[in-house]
C-alpha cells in the first residue's frame, strides 16, 4: 500500500526545500506515494519552484494550509499578511485539482494583552473563513493557544500577556465559526481541543475519496498522538532541527523560550 507523506508537522516546508526534496526523490518517489500532506503557511511555496516541479509528479497534494491573520505582525514577523495569502489560494486551488484538497487552519487563536491593549485573532478568522469558503473550501481545523511554560516566557519577554478563554466562550467562538462556515456547506473542525469532540486533519478516507484513482490508502489511527487527534498515520519527512524562520511567537516548536 501507498504511503501518506507529511511535509512536515514539525516545521514550516517552506524554509527547508533542498533537504524535504531530497528526502522525497531517495526515498519516497511517486510511484511510492498516496498522498503528500504539505503544511504551510505560505501558500505560494508549493505552486512555485522548487516544490512545484517535483510535486506535480504525484499522484495527490492535500494542503494544510494555516492563516491566523498574524502574518507580518509581531506575533508572526515572516509571514504573510493574511490578504496575501488569501489571494494565492485561486492558484493553489488550480495547482491541487480541487478545493477539497486544501484544508484552512485559522490555528491556533490566540488572545493577548500588550500594555493596556488586547491583540487578538479571534474575529479576524471570521472574514478569513468566510472568504476562503466563498472560494470553495469546505473544512477548517482550528484550536486555542496552548499555554506552554516556553510560550509563555517567549511571550513575556516580548511584552505580552496570555489572556485565557473559558471554556463557554471556546463553544461560542467555534460554534459561530461554523455558523459562517456552514453557509458554504463547510464546517470548522476544533484540532486537539479538550472538550471539543476528536477529528482527523489526515482522513484516511477523503485522501481516498479524493485520490484521483481512489486508490487505498492506510486508514489506521496513527500512534503518538494527542488523545483528541483521529489522524491516520502517516509518514513525517520534517524534523524539529529543521529550524522554522517564520518566528512566530506561539510556537510549540520552537524549544527557544
Amino acid at each position: 500500500m501507498k504511503k501518506v507523506v507529511s511535509m512536515s508537522r514539525r516545521t514550516d516546508m517552506r524554509w527547508h526545500a533542498n533537504e524535504l526534496i531530497q528526502i522525497l526523490q531517495k526515498k519516497y518517489p511517486p510511484e511510492r506515494v498516496h498522498t503528500i500532506i504539505c503544511w504551510t503557511k505560505f501558500p505560494d511555496a508549493i505552486f512555485t519552484p522548487p516544490f512545484r516541479d517535483v510535486l506535480k509528479h504525484y499522484d495527490q497534494i492535500y494542503v494544510q494550509l494555516t492563516i491566523t491573520g498574524f502574518g507580518g505582525s509581531p506575533i508572526e514577523p515572516n509571514v504573510p499578511h493574511w490578504r496575501t495569502a488569501m489571494e494565492q489560494i485561486p492558484e493553489l486551488i488550480k495547482f491541487a485539482g480541487s478545493p477539497a484538497r486544501i484544508r484552512l487552519r485559522p490555528d491556533p487563536l490566540v488572545a493577548l494583552k500588550r500594555g493596556s491593549r488586547v491583540i487578538s485573532n479571534i474575529e479576524l478568522v471570521e472574514p478569513i473563513i468566510a472568504r476562503a469558503a466563498q472560494l470553495g473550501i469546505e473544512k477548517f481545523s482550528t484550536s486555542f493557544m496552548e499555554e506552554y511554560p516556553k510560550v509563555k516566557k517567549r511571550l513575556y519577554r516580548h511584552g505580552f500577556e496570555i489572556i485565557s478563554i473559558p471554556q463557554d466562550k471556546r463553544e461560542k467562538i467555534i460554534n459561530q465559526y461554523n455558523e459562517i462556515a456552514a453557509g458554504f456547506s463547510g464546517h470548522v473542525y476544533p484540532c486537539c481541543v479538550p472538550g471539543f469532540s476528536p477529528s482527523a486533519c489526515i482522513d484516511g478516507q477523503l485522501l481516498i475519496k479524493l485520490h484521483p484513482r481512489s486508490e487505498p490508502c492506510s486508514t489506521k489511527r496513527a500512534k503518538g498522538q494527542r488523545r483528541h487527534c483521529e489522524c491516520i498515520e502517516s509518514v513525517d519527512i520534517g524534523w524539529y532541527t529543521m529550524k522554522c524562520k517564520s518566528g512566530c511567537l506561539y510556537c510549540y516548536a520552537n524549544t527557544e523560550g
